[in-house]
């Protein structure tokens, strides 16, 4: 019986791996395909970012490991089956550490399953991003601080772990310095035993990551790499996405339901059973939480409850509309909710019902995702590479910027450089036709109100049209002699465009790569 006990988790695990690998993804996110890209460069120096450290690297080993064994595809296909890998054996370690608080098999293993079925776990299991495996290690470190006597090193190399998974995962520290400083048994000494092996073990690989992969060459360098995301716009200043506001606090609470279903794409008639699936899960938490408040679950209340809070402070301000910050609350959730069914014989059968009918419709809600029909950006890159020449640069926004070099193999011509001196564009357009590359433009382009009448005034000469995938090639307008016949000079250039920039700041633009 204890051999079936140890072994149920990871039979589940094993169901979970197998299901995301038997439906992969093709909603290629951006983060996703640019790390893809960096991957099969072997380019160290992109793969250790500032934010999360760790994945980048542990993908190019993986691939690399896929390429020995004789695999030749892209990166992409491993990188998504490592998440898929992660995602399946976090539920199996999850339902261990249900089952370590003495939560009975049945409940323990329900409540696993719906951890795994989860909108946001789920989908992440499948797509290949940085979150699930910080969330892997935080199931880890999870394990050893709800231990009677938690090994502080251990916790600590584990907690370290999830941090360079994702340096959100920071925000664990609330609960954990909550479960020093009540531990009698332990005493204080084993929070600095803790806290010094997280600081000894992020020193040690950011400051390898430094000296081996990225290099700063002086503190400029090093602030952008360490701010990472924070340090995404043009001029690399540092950039707080969100803000505390009622808005973000809105945004928030919507995307705590979320993580369970997100009805927001389902048909109109079934969106209410969806919200109604979702608050009940939410209810369920809240309800175990105040139950369990006072009594012999109390630690584990209010450690779930201070986890909760910790990354509240963080995810309720940057970003707060993003699902995927939000996957590392489902364990803390899913552990209240276990707890509230063990409270009542009913409550494991409805929570098995509620598993089936949530399952199957985050399934369903989640086959746009599967199928690469559903995925507008990537066939459109499948299609341009069919009509263009391996030279060819093509106009890129959004999706454009990494799905146009990693999917159709062609150079984007990112439009978002030339924001602020739009005419630069068009002398960027030249000396590329000057090389004998031509340039192509997509519909969004064209359509857009500042480039379209931009590219227009140029020269756009219809290349392909099919169904809602249009593609136009840039051809000189002789009508108007274009902008080598009107023989513009640069400081003229400028002055065309809307904020007649200085020619110093033109250059240090122009000198961008366009590919990302």
């Amino acid at each position: 019986m204890a051999g079936m006990r140890k072994a149920e988790p990871w039979a589940l695990a094993a169901i979970l791996v197998l299901l995301y690998l038997a439906f992969p993804s093709h909603y290629y996110n951006f983060d996703g395909v640019a790390c893809a890209i960096a991957v099969e460069l072997g380019d160290y120096s992109r793969l250790a970012h500032g934010n999360h450290l760790s994945y980048g690297i542990l993908g190019r080993w993986f691939y690399r490991l896929w390429q020995l064994l004789g695999y030749e595809g892209r990166a992409i296909v491993p990188l998504q089956a490592l998440d898929s890998l992660l995602g399946g054996l976090g539920v199996g370690l999850f339902c261990r550490i249900l089952l370590d608080l003495k939560i009975s098999r049945a409940t323990a293993m329900l409540a696993a399953a719906g951890l795994g079925i989860s909108h946001a776990y789920w989908w992440w299991s499948l797509e290949a991003q940085v979150y699930i495996l910080g969330t892997f290690f935080l199931l880890l470190a999870l394990r050893q601080a709800l231990r009677s006597r938690p090994r502080p090193l251990w916790l600590g190399l584990w907690h370290a772990q999830a941090a360079l998974g994702h340096v959100g995962h920071a925000m664990f520290l609330p609960a954990m310095i909550w479960r020093f400083w009540n531990d009698r048994a332990q005493g204080r000494a084993a929070l600095w035993r803790y806290a010094a092996c997280v600081a000894a073990v992020l020193g040690a690989v950011y400051a390898a990551a430094a000296i081996f992969c990225v290099r700063p060459a002086d503190f400029q360098q090093w602030r952008v790499w360490l701010l990472g995301s924070a340090a995404l716009n043009e001029d690399r200043s540092f950039h707080w996405y969100g803000g505390y506001s009622l808005e973000g606090l809105g945004d928030w609470a919507v995307m705590s339901a979320r993580v369970f279903v997100d009805p927001s794409g389902w048909p109109e008639g079934a969106r209410l059973l969806g919200w109604f699936l979702a608050a009940a899960a939410i209810l369920s938490a809240a309800a175990s939480a105040y139950k369990h408040w006072r009594g012999p679950r109390s630690n584990v209340s209010r450690f779930c409850a201070l986890w909760l809070g910790g990354y509240a402070l963080l995810f309720a301000s940057w970003q707060p509309h993003q699902i995927v910050y939000r996957v590392s609350d489902l364990p803390a959730l899913w552990i209240l909710i276990a707890l509230g069914a063990e409270l009542r014989p009913w409550l494991r059968p409805a929570l098995a019902l509620w598993i089936a009918v949530t399952g199957l419709s985050n399934g369903m809600a989640l086959a746009g995702k599967i199928s690469p029909e559903a995925n507008r950006d990537y066939q459109e890159s499948l299609w341009i590479a069919r009509l263009t020449p391996e030279n060819a640069w093509v106009t890129a926004t959004g999706q454009d910027q990494v799905y146009l070099p990693y999917f159709a193999g062609r150079r984007p011509l990112n439009l978002r450089y030339y924001a602020q001196e739009p005419a630069a564009l068009l002398e960027r357009i030249e000396a590329i036709e000057l090389r004998g590359e031509p340039v192509f433009v997509t519909r969004s382009a064209a359509e857009h109100a500042l480039w379209g009448p931009l590219l227009a005034s140029y020269g756009l000469e219809l290349e392909n049209r099919q169904g809602e995938m249009t593609l136009y090639k840039v051809k000189r307008n002789r009508k108007s002699g274009g902008i080598n016949q009107k023989k513009l000079s640069r400081a003229e250039a400028l002055k065309k465009g809307p904020n007649g920039m200085g020619s110093e700041r033109l250059s240090r633009r122009l000198a961008i790569s366009d590919n990302p």
